[in-house]
């Protein structure tokens, strides 16, 4: 049997304990207050933070599929949690416990008829690697050729539609799923429920991964970027055995003090590689987690993980640039016009909310192309002074339908904003955009 709770109410028990923890945690926190000092007070609530932090890590990695899928979206908003919450979440991008060599063989056994012994040269039962879905082991074929085996969590698959249940039942019951200044309106809670499972669905077919890695492999070709091979016959639909690729994940490689320049080089390849493939190929890792990127000391990269791929339309493509440039030069009858072009309706208020909600959006968006570069290191809080004008403009009804596509691009753009952040790098973004809009700004 395995030790991951799959059932929605083995999966709510987990949760009831958990939210209990911090609950008593805090109570106790809140008895001393009236008999610390105002540093001691600060000392406190720091200490709860901690506490917190590791109550939620320990009930992800029990919990791990959707649960680990939140974290993971959670980790990348630093604006939202107490800081060694975020720090916590973040780990599981790539540091969830493993589980033990009994359930991983039975997954292989299960899916081959064989155990990893027989199928590989070598097979080594302690996991390089694990997060959400699955766990990585390191292993040989029989060339003597290294590969990465992903090993999908027995159980994932039954248990997303308890997971989704449950999330609905809390959001519906009012408890809130984000810090109390943060939270979003039912209807968008609601939304990110559906798209959560929707990509965990796709993502827990691993021989649709299999697909994605396959396309950008014979797609992509951008100098400095390296899409692993996949090996068929070693893969199915909860295994999926890749080439296995050096690099580090960006809280180790940090942690080594590249150079500026390095930094620089690996944040400018991501902005290419993301460019490219919406606007040229079409597709667009869509999962801007920090840890589907490996880091090399020359500053080239290793491109990971492809279950979260999105297909965008030739019209949408078509269509972005302009609403882009409409934005950049600051022009309402363009963005109106660039708008319908791409099938969004608007309200008849549109234009008078157009000061008030579109502009600030339009000024934060073009910002860092405003001059050749932009400096995420000096500009350190770019991505938390666009929460206000997001939120504004998620919130605001003048747009009656959105494209799903544009979601998808924005999501993704701002999610790779943040990595840009943490490696405090230099962007050269404004050349891009004055190709593909054929002016010289």
């Amino acid at each position: 049997m395995s030790d991951l709770p799959s059932s929605q109410l083995a999966r709510a028990g987990v949760v009831g304990t958990t939210a209990m923890k911090i609950g008593v945690g805090k109570l106790k926190n809140k008895a001393k207050r009236p008999f610390l000092s105002e540093q001691g007070k600060q000392d406190a609530v720091l200490m709860q933070h901690d506490a917190d932090a590791e109550v939620l890590f320990k009930a992800i990695t029990k919990l791990r599929g959707t649960a680990v899928k939140i974290a993971q979206m959670l980790g990348m908003e630093s604006d939202l949690l107490p800081d060694k919450v975020r720090e916590e979440l973040s780990k599981s991008y790539h540091q969830v416990p493993p589980l033990n060599r009994v359930l991983v063989q039975k997954v292989i056994t299960g899916e081959f008829g064989k155990s990893s012994d027989q199928i590989f040269e070598k097979f080594d039962h302690v996991a390089m690697a694990a997060a959400s879905l699955g766990q990585v082991h390191r292993a040989e074929v029989d060339n003597g050729r290294e590969v990465a085996v992903k090993v999908q969590y027995p159980g994932i698959h039954v248990s997303i539609d308890s997971d989704l249940k449950l999330l609905r039942k809390l959001s519906a019951s009012g408890i809130r799923l984000l810090p109390k200044q943060k939270q979003p309106k039912k209807e968008v809670v609601d939304t990110s429920i559906d798209e959560i499972g929707a990509r965990l669905i796709e993502e827990t077919n691993y021989r649709h991964e299999a697909e994605n890695t396959r396309w950008f492999k014979q797609n992509l070709f951008i100098d400095g970027i390296e899409v692993p091979d996949v090996f068929d016959q070693y893969s199915s639909d909860r295994v999926i055995t890749t080439e296995l690729l050096d690099g580090l994940h960006i809280d180790d490689w940090l942690a080594t003090n590249p150079s500026q320049k390095m930094r620089d080089k690996a944040a400018q390849l991501i902005y290419e590689l993301f460019i490219h493939s919406a606007v040229e190929l079409g597709r667009v890792h869509a999962d801007p987690n920090p840890g589907n990127y490996l880091f090399r000391d020359n500053g080239t990269l290793a491109l990971i993980d492809f279950g979260c791929v999105k297909k965008l339309g030739k019209h949408f493509r078509q269509k972005l640039p302009p609403l882009l440039y409409a934005f950049y030069i600051d022009d309402l009858d363009e963005i109106v016009n660039a708008y319908s072009e791409l099938g969004m309706r608007l309200a008849p208020e549109f234009a008078s909310e157009y000061e008030k909600v579109l502009r600030p959006f339009g000024e934060w968006l073009s910002r860092p192309i405003q001059e050749p570069y932009f400096d995420f290191k000096q500009n350190s809080d770019y991505t938390s002074s666009g929460l206000p004008v997001l939120k504004g403009l998620s919130e605001n009804p003048f747009l009656e339908s959105v494209e799903e596509d544009f979601i998808f691009f924005d999501r993704t753009l701002y999610g790779l904003f943040k990595i840009f952040e943490r490696l405090e790098a230099k962007v050269y973004m404004r050349a891009h955009w004055e190709k593909i809009w054929d002016v010289s700004l």
